[in-house]
C-alpha cells in the first residue's frame, strides 16, 4: 500500500469527493492509503507542495498557474470545482453590497482563491479594490465565520454551508457567485509518480459519480468529516451536485480557467506577455 499526503485548506465541502474515495475505499482499491493535511489557507497548500511535505494538493489554481509560468515546477492536473459554491455573507448591518464600501472583506489569501472571485463579484457592483475595500487574510471559510461573528470583517465569501449557517443566525446574504471560475484544482509538483497521480484521479473520478448518484449517503459522510449538523451536510452536498459546479470528467472548464487567468494577469501576477499559461500549467495527461 502507497501511503500519500494530500494537502487541503481546510475541511471543506469541495473535498467531498475525497471523503467518499477514502469512505467507499475507492483509493485503497488502487494501492492508496491519503493522509490529509489542512494547511489553512490556498497559499499554503501551494507552498507545502513546492517544498515537497505534501505529495498532490487540492486548492486554488491560481499559485501553481503563477509557479509554472515563472519556470516553476507545479502544475495543475485536473479540476475539482469550476463554479464556486461561494455566497457573499455580511454583518447583520449591512443589507446590500454598495453597504460594503469602506469595508474589509475576509479572504485567505491576497493571491489565490476567494481574494479574485471576491474582486470580480464586487466589481460587477461598482466597487473596486483597493480604492473602495481593503482585504483582510482571515484564513478558510471557517476562520471567516468566526471573523463575521466577531465582526472584525465586514463580509466574506462563505463556502456552503457556512452560508446558510450564516444566513440562519441573522447575517446578511448579498448573493451567490455565479461566474465560472477554478476554484478548487489537483495540483502537483513535477516531475510526480504518474503510478501514483493517475490511479488518485481515477478514485477521485468514481467517487465524483457515485456522489452524484447517492447525495443522502455522501451527505452523511462529509458530516462525520465535519463539525456540521446533518441537515445542513445534505443542503450543501444538494448545492455541490448541481450541474456546473464539479467537472464531470475532472477536465477544468476553459471557461473557469480563463476567468482565473484573468484575474492573475489583472492583479500582475503573471505577466501579460507571458506564453500560454494553460499550456505551461495544465498536464492533463495524468487523468484517466
Amino acid at each position: 500500500m502507497r501511503e500519500i499526503t494530500v494537502g487541503v485548506v481546510a475541511p471543506a465541502y469541495v473535498n467531498v469527493p475525497l471523503w467518499v474515495a477514502q469512505q467507499r475505499g475507492l483509493l485503497e482499491r488502487r494501492g492508496l492509503r491519503v493522509t490529509e493535511q489542512v494547511l489553512g489557507s490556498t497559499h499554503g497548500v501551494t507552498n507545502a507542495l513546492r517544498d515537497g511535505a505534501v505529495d498532490i494538493g487540492l486548492t486554488a489554481p491560481e499559485g501553481s498557474i503563477a509557479d509554472a509560468v515563472g519556470g516553476g515546477p507545479l502544475r495543475v492536473v485536473a479540476g475539482l470545482i469550476d463554479r464556486p459554491p461561494l455566497t457573499m455573507i455580511a454583518t447583520p448591518r449591512h443589507s446590500n453590497v454598495s453597504d460594503l464600501r469602506g469595508g474589509r472583506i475576509g479572504t485567505s489569501s491576497l493571491t489565490e482563491g476567494t481574494r479574485h472571485v471576491a474582486e470580480r463579484m464586487l466589481a460587477e457592483h461598482g466597487l473596486s479594490y483597493p480604492a473602495d475595500y481593503d482585504f483582510a487574510i482571515e484564513g478558510s471559510h471557517i476562520e471567516r465565520w468566526k471573523a463575521l461573528q466577531a465582526g472584525t470583517i465586514d463580509a466574506a465569501l462563505q463556502m456552503i454551508p457556512y452560508d446558510d449557517i450564516a444566513t440562519d443566525a441573522g447575517f446578511t446574504s448579498l448573493g451567490p457567485v455565479t461566474e465560472e471560475f477554478a476554484l478548487n484544482a489537483v495540483c502537483v509538483r513535477v516531475p510526480a509518480q504518474r503510478s501514483v497521480v493517475t490511479p488518485f484521479l481515477e478514485a477521485l473520478a468514481e467517487a465524483t459519480e457515485w456522489f452524484r448518484d447517492h447525495i443522502e449517503e455522501s451527505a452523511a459522510i462529509a458530516a462525520a468529516h465535519t463539525s456540521v449538523e446533518p441537515h445542513y451536510a445534505l443542503r450543501a452536498c444538494c448545492k455541490l451536485a448541481a450541474d456546473g459546479v464539479i467537472p464531470r470528467d475532472l477536465r477544468a472548464g476553459r471557461g473557469a480557467l480563463a476567468a482565473v487567468l484573468a484575474a492573475l494577469r489583472s492583479s500582475g501576477l503573471i505577466p501579460p506577455e507571458a506564453p500560454d499559461p494553460i499550456v505551461t500549467a495544465l498536464d492533463d495527461s495524468y487523468l484517466p
